[in-house]
């Protein structure tokens, strides 16, 4: 007989495979951000298929567990949390393919800009790092604790656009069509750090029941 203990298992252990792979991902759009790499960027965005089949895995194995094992209400939430947190890390992956897609039109990025790129890619890895281990662990505090480092991200977000706006050397129509440009590759990471606050939203909904908004 299938138990549920052993597909919320195989649940878990898939997510955890999942958020290690969206973690790479962003982790290679730093590497070619430092360093321009065509091969790696269109492995970034081949990487981003994997991700897609791991989410239907998780839905897959979700919908066996509804259908066939009956779970109480706590395994339920464990359930409903695995789909949820599935389609986050989708679209987690998603950012860092359209960086890469971003990075392989534009290979004239500043110095500047590729260094706040870094910055704001490392806030973010270091976010969803901790957001699938708090998964593991039930870790509540940690829940909670999580979505405070996206301000970060969010002010390094303002700060370049400030600086890129103070440029007196650049034309003004050039600089805004280039503001726009760099805004939309930068809100990948931004949004992506909205994604990972949601995690936590989910985690503390699987562990506790009550539905949280981080905003």
């Amino acid at each position: 007989m299938i138990r549920i203990d052993g597909k919320l298992s195989q649940m878990e252990q898939t997510l955890v495979k999942m958020g290690n792979r969206v973690v790479g991902m962003h982790e290679c759009v730093c590497e070619v951000l430092a360093e321009p790499n065509k091969e790696r960027e269109l492995e970034i965005i081949a990487a981003d298929d994997r991700i897609n089949h791991m989410e239907e895995e998780i839905n897959d194995l979700a919908i066996e567990s509804l259908a066939l094992l009956a779970p109480v209400a706590s395994d339920l939430r464990k359930v409903i949390a695995a789909i949820k947190i599935a389609s986050e890390l989708e679209r987690i992956g998603d950012y860092a393919k359209n960086i890469s897609k971003f990075l392989i039109k534009n290979d004239h990025l500043t110095d500047i800009v590729c260094d706040y790129a870094i910055s704001m890619e490392k806030d973010l890895i270091g976010m969803l790092e901790k957001a699938m281990q708090c998964m593991v662990d039930q870790d509540e505090e940690a829940a909670f604790a999580i979505p405070e480092s996206d301000h970060r991200i969010n002010q390094q977000m303002k700060d370049i656009r400030e600086k890129l706006l103070g440029q007196n050397d650049i034309d003004k129509e050039q600089l805004l069509d280039e503001l726009f440009e760099i805004s939309a590759m930068l809100r990948n990471i931004e949004r992506a750090g909205d994604h990972v606050k949601n995690i936590c939203e989910h985690i503390l909904y699987m562990m506790k029941g009550q539905h949280y908004d981080f905003g």
